[in-house]
């Protein structure tokens, strides 16, 4: 009997060492990952520094654009079924306009509904293939502009940009 007890004893002293063991270990861990995370976050405040004084430098010596820029317009994104045949394919691509004038800027919104048709048109028409490529991207960027160009009286669409272009 007092073997027993001697035994039950060990263990439960053992049992709470390995608590003790566990915990510290655990601490550690976690010191240590908040300390890597620190590093890896917030370390390069003067290399931050050092490079927003090149950038300053940069633009003050570039001669400043004289030139007006229009603005810029945001289309809703559009989610749309691709022209593939042998595979269904979608296509979803947000899109944003610079119009070459500020006062522009409500002649495009009265046009929207028929902007957004034309390139509804002009979307599906295309296939997965041909946008996946840089070229492909480029020329459905000038047909855009090309198509809204045309719907629109007075001003025009200087550039499109994609917002995102995700192809599935």
């Amino acid at each position: 009997m007092a073997e027993e007890q001697e035994r039950t004893e060990d263990v439960v002293k053992g049992g709470i060492n390995k608590k003790i063991i566990l915990i510290g270990l655990l601490a550690l861990l976690l010191v240590g990952g908040g300390i890597g995370a620190f590093l890896m976050v917030g370390g390069d405040h003067e290399e931050k520094a050092s490079s927003e004084k090149s950038h300053a430098d940069v633009a003050e010596e570039t001669p400043a654009n004289t030139e007006e820029i229009g603005p810029v317009v945001d289309l809703e994104p559009f989610v749309l079924n691709l022209a593939d045949r042998d595979q269904l394919r979608y296509l979803k691509v947000s899109i944003k306009l610079q119009l070459d004038r500020p006062e522009e800027e409500t002649d495009f919104k009265d046009k929207l509904p028929a902007i957004r048709d034309a390139l509804l048109v002009l979307l599906t028409s295309k296939e997965s293939r041909s946008l996946r490529t840089i070229d492909g991207k480029m020329l459905v960027r000038e047909e855009i502009g090309g198509r809204i160009n045309k719907i629109m009286k007075k001003g025009k669409v200087r550039r499109v940009f994609f917002t995102e272009f995700i192809i599935q």
